[in-house]
């Protein structure tokens, strides 16, 4: 779809925006949004003075109308054939994962990584943008999260994130498939540990706590790239010590073991689990906030957060309070705290501290 540049005096209701746009580092609008009053506002209230949009060339999806715009992002999300189509192969792509992880567990033959990579890039490849695959990865959480669903998530996480970091392509490459293989280990605990609904007893986690090395020997074995079994051994080391199975810290744990860690327990916060709801994205920002720099490496951390957080622009929230609203600008120095739309107020959550972010509507 051909794109075009305009003054922004000239931006109308309607158009769609082709680029994202920024202000002081902070994202205003991404790419692809619909422009409508509010976007209007932001962007009138801002110093952007040119704005990219797509061409009215035929293609162009018409505007949302009155009713649509009433619901929410993650309802319109969720009723869209991207979506549903995904949602499906999805689903398909995860029983497949399922067969090739434990067929790499209970064989020796070479384990074929390009063959893995694909599966996961054939999924992504349904979404036109990084934004719109984490809006429908956050929306499809309500899958039983096993093994493989939690790895698969964390493969297409992690290839995002490699993506807002500037990796090159075969570095993301490798990201994607450490990640689809950070937690294989766990093929070799016994299920009835690895799906027990409740607490785990101190015997149990010990178990538990055997899955990376079992992991890392095994992909070792097999002469996979280093890395990887690296990503293996390392997804719970922790930068000041206080991690498993080594109890390493800083730069005993190799880049990849960082990365996947700061993923890996991002998507297991917020996904949903037998015996809980997924906690809302912006409470496990506040988490990593608090504690999080000491735990885990700030030049990962960082973006990581703020690409978490920038995803949610404009998506409506609820907010401790009870009133709804919609993020319409985020915060690169503190990420769990946006600028909320409110009843047609303006709320820096920064000089609000009694209000968070309770859910995403």
């Amino acid at each position: 779809m051909a794109t075009t540049s305009i003054m922004l005096h000239k931006l109308q209701e309607g158009m769609i925006i082709a680029e994202d746009v920024y202000h002081n580092s902070q994202l205003l609008v991404q790419k692809d949004t619909v422009v409508n009053s509010d976007v209007m506002d932001i962007l009138n209230n801002s110093s952007v003075i040119v704005i990219s949009i797509y061409e009215d060339d035929g293609d162009t999806p018409p505007a949302t109308d009155a009713k649509a715009v009433q619901l929410s992002r993650t309802e319109k999300l969720r009723s869209s054939e991207t979506f549903q189509k995904f949602e499906s192969s999805f689903q398909e792509t995860t029983q497949e994962f399922s067969f090739k992880l434990n067929d790499i567990a209970s064989h020796t033959g070479s384990i074929d990584l390009d063959s893995l990579f694909d599966s996961a890039n054939e999924l992504m490849s349904q979404t036109t943008n990084t934004y719109q695959l984490m809006e429908i990865l956050s929306n499809i959480r309500y899958f039983d999260d096993s093994t493989y669903a939690h790895s698969l998530n964390v493969a297409m996480l992690v290839n995002i994130f490699g993506r807002w970091l500037n990796y090159n392509d075969d570095d993301i490459k490798l990201l994607t498939v450490a990640g689809m293989l950070h937690d294989i280990g766990k093929i070799l605990i016994p299920p009835e540990i690895i799906k027990k609904p409740g607490r785990l007893t101190k015997e149990e986690f010990d178990i538990i706590k055997q899955h990376p090395m079992k992991g890392y020997q095994l992909l070792n074995e097999r002469k996979v790239d280093i890395r990887v079994c690296q990503a293996a051994l390392m997804h719970h080391e922790k930068c000041d010590g206080s991690g498993y199975p080594l109890g390493v810290k800083g730069d005993k744990i190799p880049e990849i073991g960082k990365i996947i860690t700061i993923v890996d327990i991002y998507e297991a916060l917020t996904a949903n689990r037998c015996y809980r709801e997924g906690i809302c994205p912006f409470e496990v920002i506040k988490m990593y906030e608090d504690e999080g720099y000491q735990k885990y490496e700030s030049k990962f951390l960082v973006p990581f957060l703020r690409g978490i957080s920038d995803t949610y622009l404009h998506n409506t929230v609820l907010l401790s309070d009870g009133r709804k609203g919609e993020i319409i600008m985020t915060n690169q120095m503190n990420p769990s705290r946006p600028g909320v739309l409110v009843d047609g107020q303006y709320v820096d959550l920064t000089k609000a501290p009694e209000l968070t972010i309770q859910a995403i509507v």
